[in-house]
């Protein structure tokens, strides 16, 4: 199993939005490694519905979006949080969660060599 790794927030904290509306209000995953950084903003309700479900179902990469924090999904993690989407997919009958975990997907766009890319997550206040 994997550990977290400590990373200098000052080291990153430019991937985020620094908005003061948006430092610790807003959930969010900015796909950055493309021509422009994607951001897909997610209501809190929702993104405390994967967090959630990441527990119930024991869905590692869900299970780490817990109120106020901050993470970034390395370019080697990527394949396994886009099989984690599909996972909860085939999981739970619920279409707003498909419509939020396919946009993700769809923005991910998951390929063969996904170097550079990363998400920055803001899980925001729920």
């Amino acid at each position: 199993m994997r550990k977290k790794t400590v990373i200098n927030y000052d080291v990153v904290k430019h991937l985020f939005d620094q908005s003061p509306d948006h430092e610790m209000s807003a959930a969010y995953f900015k796909i950055n490694g493309g021509q422009d950084p994607t951001t897909i903003s997610i209501p809190a309700s929702i993104m405390h519905r994967l967090f959630r479900l990441g527990q119930a179902y024991n869905i590692r990469k869900l299970r780490y979006l817990e109120p106020n924090v901050k993470l970034i999904i390395g370019s080697t993690e990527i394949s396994e949080f886009a099989r984690d989407l599909e996972r909860l997919k085939k999981l739970v009958n619920d279409e707003v969660t498909h419509h939020y975990a396919d946009q993700l997907l769809s923005a991910i766009g998951v390929s063969p060599e996904p170097t550079g890319k990363h998400i920055a997550i803001s899980t925001g206040d729920f």
